[in-house]
Formats: C-alpha cells, structure tokens, sequence
C-alpha cells in the first residue's frame, strides 16, 4: 500500500492497536483511532451498537475513502457480561462490532480501493467452535470458550467477506499476532500476579512484534484461496481451520449476525 492514506483501527491506545497505529504513523498514514479511550480520534463504545453506527456516520464524513480498516479491539471476560443492547459482551465486541463497523464503512473503502479490511483473530481459533445453539452462552458460560468462538467467527467472517467482495478491489485478510503482551487476560488472576509477569513477558510477543503481523496482512498479497487469506508471525500466510471453511456453517452465522446487529443480510 501507499504510504498516505487513510487507515481506521479499534482499540488503538493500547496494546496491538496502539502498535499498529504507531507504525501506521511512522509511514506517514493518517490514522483514525476508534475506542473508548478519550485519547482515540473518535470516541466509540464498541460494545453499543448505537456507538459504532455514530461512529461510522462520523468516520463517513471526515473520511470519505478509506484504504484501511483494522479491527483490532478484543476482550475476554471470565464471567459472562451482557452489553446495552443484551448482547453477549465478548461475542459483540469481538466478532459483532467488527461485523457493523465493517459493513457500515464500506462505502468508503470502495472509494479509497485498492483497500483492505484486516481482521485480528488468533491462533488459538483452531480450538473454537461457533455453538449455533446457545451463540451467546446464556445456558453454560466458559470466558475460554466463548472467546475462542468469537476468534473463529473472525476467520469466517473474513472468509464470507472475501466471496461476498468477489473481484473487487477490497480485500479481506485476517492476522494470528501470536501470543501477546497485552491487558487482555487482565480478568485472568494469574496474569495480574506480579510474580508470574517476568515468565508472561518471556513466554508472550510484544505488541511491536505483533504490529507487524498486523502490517504484514495489510500489505501482503492474497492468493485467490480461502485456506490462505491468514497471516502470522513474520508475515507468513497459514491455511485457516477446517471448521471456518464449512461454507454452511459461515452462511449460518453470516446470517445470524447481520440479525443481532439490525442489518439486512
């Protein structure tokens, strides 16, 4: 990609994001920063999805082209949370917002393309699987499992994404950073231990390190192949899991998603 240009990223004053809007910056792209966060470049509660369609109107008039949008913000909740629409909390802001935000913004890729749409999931999402039956865990909540669903349904909403975009000039990719540095296991009381942190810090990627998996899927090129539209470490491309290449499976919860966010599927 060329170096000015307009690129959106979530959850961008911490961790992967902040790293990533930081090298973005280095490159000389305008980078708008969406969260909650009031140092962000528009202040969106990823959560509501009132908040995120205020913030695509606003994003739409400030920005009319885009050329990137990283959906990056994430959490994992030990104890089942339910957001203000009554949503399931880590399924909304881990695969629902960026399905919204997404879909309200590309409008403005078209016009900024050749674009991207650069999806963080996670390796882990091998281990995930989309309960069809109870989405949104209200009948047995494990934080692990509901997490790992919500990093599957990124792969496979990037996959649909990518058919839907057929040979257009927006593309879908999206990235595993690795097992990072970040506040994200902050629930998690073996993270917060002060003892156990010089072992994370060891074990786990810097979100430096992991920005550049992030830079790597914005700009690396994408064979026309659903197995390889992910990118990790060192900007290698990985096959996706075989659950997020069931193509009934992804219409399922395409479907099922553009229903708890309003939109017409």
């Amino acid at each position: 990609m060329p170096s000015t240009y307009v690129a959106v990223v979530t959850g961008a004053t911490r961790g992967i994001g902040q790293s990533t809007a930081d090298a973005l910056s280095r490159r000389g792209v305008t980078v708008v920063t969406l969260g909650r966060d009031a140092r962000s470049t528009i202040v969106c509660d990823l959560a509501s999805l009132d908040s995120i369609r205020a913030a695509a109107t606003e994003i739409g008039a400030r920005f009319p082209r885009l050329r990137l949008l990283v959906n990056n913000a994430g959490v994992q909740h030990v104890r089942r949370k339910v957001t203000s629409d009554g949503l399931e909390a880590t399924l909304a802001v881990n695969h629902l917002a960026p399905f919204l935000l997404t879909h309200l913004l590309l409008p403005n890729l078209r016009s900024g393309a050749p674009s991207r749409v650069v999806t963080v999931s996670s390796s882990l999402a091998r281990w995930g699987r989309v309960d069809f039956e109870d989405l949104e865990s209200s009948r047995r909540y494990n934080g692990t499992r509901a997490y790992l669903q919500s990093k599957l349904a990124n792969i496979m909403f990037t996959l649909t994404l990518a058919e839907r975009l057929g040979a257009s000039d927006v593309s879908a990719a999206c990235v595993y950073p690795g097992l990072v540095v970040t506040d994200l296991l902050r629930e998690r009381w073996w993270w917060r231990s002060r003892w156990l942190r010089p072992f994370w810090r060891a074990l786990f990627v810097s979100p430096n390190d992991a920005a550049v998996a992030v830079l790597a899927a914005a700009d690396g090129e994408i064979p026309r192949s659903e197995r390889e539209c992910c990118f990790t470490v060192g900007g290698r491309r990985v096959p996706v899991p075989r659950r997020a290449r069931d193509a009934d499976a992804r219409r399922r919860l395409w479907e099922e998603s553009a229903r708890l966010v309003g939109i017409d599927g």
